[in-house]
């Protein structure tokens, strides 16, 4: 009988289980981490819409929403307005390793969305605390191509 027979390798050894093993764990930590970084993408999207923020912030409730209610009163601003100002701050501003730290608070939470504006709230919450509203228009916006005797005009 002139054809070879080819040796198949043994099913699986211990090396190999462990390999396998260690890749399903590295690829659920990644599965994890995409989902965080999600949900906080999420966060920054919904709550920086002044309804949904003031909705949000309902959710949490209790004295935290009452400190984030004085402090919004305190700063002229409605509810809603100041946290959708801090939310969209934070997009602004936060490093990677402030994200990174939210993402690690809220993985694994119940709510992590109301966990996550809850940490993205507190710092604004702290005596000097200062960060920008942007939405604010202080001017209207000059058009392309006048100059400053024009601008004035216009306004």
């Amino acid at each position: 009988m002139g054809g070879s027979s080819a040796v198949k390798p043994a099913p699986s050894s211990f090396s190999s289980k462990r390999a396998t093993t260690r890749q399903r764990r590295g690829l659920k930590r990644l599965k994890q981490q995409a989902e965080d970084n999600m949900l906080v993408a999420d966060l920054i999207h919904s709550c920086s819409n002044e309804m949904v923020a003031q909705a949000a912030l309902s959710c949490i409730g209790g004295r935290f929403a009452e400190r984030v209610r004085t402090a919004a009163q305190e700063k002229g601003m409605s509810v809603g307005r100041f946290v959708a100002a801090v939310v969209r701050n934070f997009a602004r501003r936060a490093d990677e390793g402030v994200r990174d730290a939210l993402r690690e608070r809220i993985n694994g939470v119940d709510q992590p969305l109301l966990m996550g504006l809850r940490a993205v709230l507190e710092p604004a919450l702290e005596d000097g605390a200062l960060f920008v509203d942007d939405d604010l228009i202080l001017t209207r916006p000059v058009p392309v191509g006048l100059n400053c005797a024009a601008v004035h005009q216009y306004q």
